[in-house]
């Protein structure tokens, strides 16, 4: 298998001023999204501490994990899984040093799908943007999730606006991500991901765009309404 651009930068994956920086200074706007989501779905429930309790989370195409230490500080109980062995081995070792409970998987969801395996809650930041067939990609994360169940994608919307700001500015003139991270032809459009859902019943729940503003600290990400570059949505029955 070829070595991706991210297993060739796997080991600088936690450096907040490296190659990945971009990604670290959004987890924090994505996070507030998530949780915002998680708790207005299972708000029944009560605070956001007992719907992780109760419910099982997927971080799909979870990278060096991130999202996934986030949320096991929160207390969630997560399956991360990766297609990366570098990338795996590297979250495994974070999280044995931090002492997070996490299910790091070298797997891929189609061997979930197998397997049979359901989520309550599925996230996948950044991940649909670098995917071959994205279209079967969204379809067996929809087979993998629970009747009741919300999903979240994180990407990049296909239009001149995502091609000016994350190719031409962040990779070529910026250099803020490495150099053909990105291919502007699998860029994936809202209604793209909402076509697929609508197949197994799951309707819009909300979408917004991200922007990032520079700050004395690097970057800072805000939500903002206009989704034709960065966007966060999620997806529930």
């Amino acid at each position: 298998m070829k070595e991706s651009i991210f297993d060739k930068i796997s080991a600088e994956w936690w450096d907040q001023n490296g190659p990945m920086k971009m990604l670290h200074s959004m987890n924090e706007t994505r996070m507030l999204f998530i949780k915002e989501r998680i708790i207005n779905k299972y708000q029944k429930l009560g605070s956001l501490k007992k719907i992780l309790e109760k419910k099982l989370i997927l971080d799909l195409g979870c990278g060096g994990g991130i999202l996934s230490e986030t949320l096991a500080e929160e207390g969630a109980n997560i399956l991360a899984i990766d297609q990366s062995k570098k990338l795996i081995n590297e979250a495994k070792k974070r999280a044995k040093s931090k002492k997070l409970k996490i299910d790091y998987q070298c797997q891929s969801i189609k061997s979930l799908k197998a397997k049979k395996v359901k989520f309550d809650i599925i996230l996948c930041m950044e991940v649909i943007e670098h995917v071959q067939d994205y279209r079967s990609f969204i379809k067996l994360a929809f087979e993998c999730l629970k009747t009741d169940g919300i999903i979240v994608f994180s990407t990049i919307n296909k239009s001149i606006l995502s091609y000016f700001t994350t190719i031409f500015l962040a990779e070529k003139i910026l250099k803020l991500v490495p150099s053909k991270t990105h291919d502007w032809d699998m860029y994936v459009k809202p209604e793209e991901i909402l076509e697929v859902a609508e197949k197994f019943s799951f309707k819009l729940d909300k979408i917004k765009g991200l922007a990032a503003i520079p700050s004395l600290q690097g970057f800072k990400w805000i939500r903002i309404n206009n989704t034709k570059a960065n966007y966060i949505i999620s997806i529930i029955n």
